[in-house]
């Protein structure tokens, strides 16, 4: 029976330990970096998906209930589960108001929930700025202490110095490697969210308008 070793106790584990050691003190910053884009990216794949946060059939029934309760609002029982139910759920509980009131309000809701969208998209956008920036930080200590070298005399001293500028430049190397793919995953976020809550407001807004529409063709009750 063929025993596994451990994950831990691989050669890759090693040989990933050993990077992080030729790298020096900056190493440890473009690691967190590095969880931290790759944690950010995988949960905002997630949370951005259109079928979760327009869900068609939970439109269909809000449409559906504009259709059957034509001027009646209150009558509107949306989900809360996306964010196009929770506007409209958070219009609602304002009732009774004013038109102009009401849509001030959806508009107000929309953007607490375009803020909601856009967590993580700053984190993203902050280490695209500053994993390169570490990178070079690591490569200029390690080019000091290349050239604090030089000094020295010793057999081996053109190979000794020939590794500390590759050690040296390996810092850059990941900088570069952590902040380009968090730019690209940001601008596409951001493409992303635009494209989501223009959708959004569009939902939001034929639902409003349908309801002032039903509400004006609603006929009058004569006194006496």
């Amino acid at each position: 029976m063929i025993e596994l070793a451990p994950l831990w106790e691989g050669p890759w584990w090693s040989d990933l330990l050993g990077l992080f050691g030729l790298g020096g003190v900056m190493m440890a910053p473009l690691g967190i970096c590095s969880v931290l884009t790759f944690s950010v990216i995988i949960e905002r794949i997630w949370s951005l998906r259109s079928g979760r946060l327009l869900p068609g059939k939970a439109l269909r029934i809000v449409r559906q209930q504009v259709a059957e309760n034509p001027g009646q609002p209150s009558k509107l029982t949306p989900e809360n589960t996306h964010p196009v139910g929770r506007i409209l759920r958070h219009g609602l509980d304002l009732l009774p108001t004013t038109s102009g009131h009401l849509q001030e309000a959806l508009r107000d809701q929309a953007q607490r929930e375009r803020h909601t969208l856009e967590r993580g998209l700053t984190t993203l956008e902050v280490i695209a700025g500053i994993a390169p920036l570490f990178g070079l930080l690591g490569t200029a200590l390690g080019m000091i202490e290349v050239f604090q070298n030089l000094a020295l005399a010793s057999p081996g001293r053109n190979e000794a110095l020939s590794r500390g500028i590759s050690e040296a430049l390996l810092t850059t190397v990941l900088g570069l490697g952590i902040g380009i793919p968090a730019l690209v995953a940001h601008s596409l976020f951001t493409r992303k969210l635009d494209s989501l809550s223009l959708r959004i407001e569009e939902e939001v807004q034929f639902v409003y308008d349908r309801l002032q529409r039903n509400s004006a063709k609603q006929p009058t009750k004569r006194s006496g």
